[in-house]
């Protein structure tokens, strides 16, 4: 009844929608690039994380929805993006608990949310399991887009913790790690550092695009 008084708009072209499982049109559907494969191990030292899937390419309509969603609060689309991320091809009787990549405080204050932390909490509510936001990140950094690899590594180096009280809730469980977008692999591998290293079972990673 509500979706009848209510209608969906495709966030995309704003078509009205009747009967789609997510709030993106066929027409609209048919331009993305859903990735089939996981991502490939990242040129980094040490991987920590156990796999790493994205659900589609960053590019195109991706890159725009996720940039209104991110800076211009279209929270409506972070719900669609969380229908998305329920697609990958993932065992989820396997997750104990879905953790999002955090925001430093400032950050987070400046922009009013943690873009990831509303995928991580709604995809959680999709497949049933806890959500866990046990990271912190302890160190102010430079957005990453801005930096090469190199200096995305040491941009990220030693920027997140876990307290002594959270590390004793993920000893031995399966996590499953969520950000909006995977480049390098530097952001999420530091994180999984953190988890791993505070007992966790496994730790895969997905991420709503991944770049090319």
């Amino acid at each position: 009844m509500f979706r009848l008084i209510f209608p969906h708009r495709c966030i995309g072209c704003e078509t009205w929608l009747d009967g789609e499982p997510v709030e993106i049109c066929s027409n609209c559907q048919s331009q993305l690039n859903f990735l089939k494969t996981a991502a490939a191990a990242p040129a980094l030292k040490k991987v920590y994380f156990d796999a790493a899937h994205s659900v589609l390419a960053y590019e195109g309509k991706v890159h725009d929805w996720i940039g209104s969603f991110k800076f211009f609060r279209q929270f409506h689309v972070g719900r669609v993006f969380a229908s998305l991320l329920a697609r990958a091809p993932l065992d989820w009787h396997s997750v104990d608990a879905v953790t999002p990549v955090p925001l430093h405080f400032w950050r987070r204050l400046r922009r009013g949310f943690n873009p990831a932390a509303i995928l991580a909490f709604a995809l959680a509510a999709k497949i049933q399991k806890p959500f866990w936001p046990v990271l912190s990140k302890k160190k102010h950094t430079r957005p990453q887009t801005k930096q090469n690899r190199e200096a995305r590594l040491q941009n990220v180096k030693g920027a997140f913790a876990l307290s002594p009280k959270k590390q004793k809730a993920i000893a031995g469980k399966r996590l499953l790690l969520i950000d909006d977008v995977l480049t390098t692999g530097a952001t999420v591998n530091e994180c999984a550092k953190v988890l791993k290293r505070a007992g966790a079972k496994q730790v895969v990673v997905l991420t709503l695009a991944r770049t090319q």
